[in-house]
């Protein structure tokens, strides 16, 4: 089942969209993906502050009374387990030029059934020839501008799971949806904001229950030396990497790690996740 809602309206899948909406023509826009469990968002505060920053960066209004209300009256609808719930803001219309302030901003919120199995299953990567700038805006804001990522995926579907993209520098920056982390010597490391990511809120979960985590720039022989690599999105929560380009990893057990995002959820929803799969 999908649950539609476009601008305080229910639909049955299709909705209006204005010819000239800057969403639509220019990716003038943001979002948000939430996991939903028992019809509960997970840290939906944290989602929803973070598009706020990133509206109020790119001069978009943002109005939070009128997106929790639409949420609120999307998971009225919610009939799964898991559900994957996601929020997408458009500037809405505006005159020519890329200036342009737009009216009217266009509020798309849906509810989609997510498989549960997917969480925790280990992943292929393979190097993508495509970067992240690590100096532009679109490599740290949730934007609707998501070519650099679909290239990424689309030119590594063929022999991996996910792509592991670089930034200008070389250095690790994540993949198109999922921050990357390695375990080395029991320290936690991440890359940094400053190395073309997005930080995501299940980054910030593990960052803020690890104990003086490494936040600093990686380099890729990093990880083929690590005791364990991993990927965490608001979806899939933690991912174990058992290759890069072929080459298999060490795969240390991350059932610590899991464990303390599993009891973080379980506050948030009333169920361990480990219990869906």
């Amino acid at each position: 089942m999908s649950v539609v809602w476009f601008n305080g309206v229910f639909s049955g899948g299709a909705v209006q969209i204005d010819a000239h909406d800057r969403g639509l023509l220019l990716g003038d826009g943001v979002f948000e993906t939430v996991a939903v469990m028992n019809g509960k968002p997970l840290w939906l505060a944290g989602h929803l502050a973070r598009m706020q920053r990133a509206a109020l960066e790119l001069g978009i209004p943002y109005d939070i009374e009128n997106v929790q209300a639409g949420v609120a009256n999307v998971l009225q609808s919610s009939g799964s387990q898991m559900e994957a719930l996601r929020i997408t803001l458009s500037r809405g219309v505006s005159g020519r030029g890329l200036a342009g302030e737009g009216n009217a901003p266009g509020l798309l919120i849906t509810l989609d059934r997510f498989e549960a199995s997917n969480l925790f299953q280990p992943c292929r990567l393979m190097v993508s020839t495509i970067r992240r700038n690590e100096h532009a805006p679109s490599s740290r804001l949730k934007t609707l501008s998501y070519v650099d990522g679909v290239m990424a995926a689309r030119e590594v579907a063929t022999h991996a799971d996910d792509a592991l993209m670089l930034n200008t520098a070389g250095f690790v920056a994540s993949s198109p949806i999922a921050n990357v982390f390695i375990l080395k010597n029991g320290e936690l490391i991440t890359p940094a904001p400053d190395q073309g990511i997005l930080c995501g809120i299940t980054r910030g979960l593990l960052l803020d229950l690890a104990d003086r985590p490494s936040v600093r720039a990686v380099s890729l022989t990093e990880l083929f030396t690590a005791d364990a690599v991993f990927l965490t999105n608001s979806l899939r929560l933690i991912r174990p990497v058992s290759h890069i380009n072929g080459e298999q990893l060490v795969t240390a057990s991350l059932d610590g790690l899991k464990e303390a995002l599993c009891v973080a959820a379980a506050k948030q929803c009333g169920r361990d996740p480990r219990s869906l799969v």
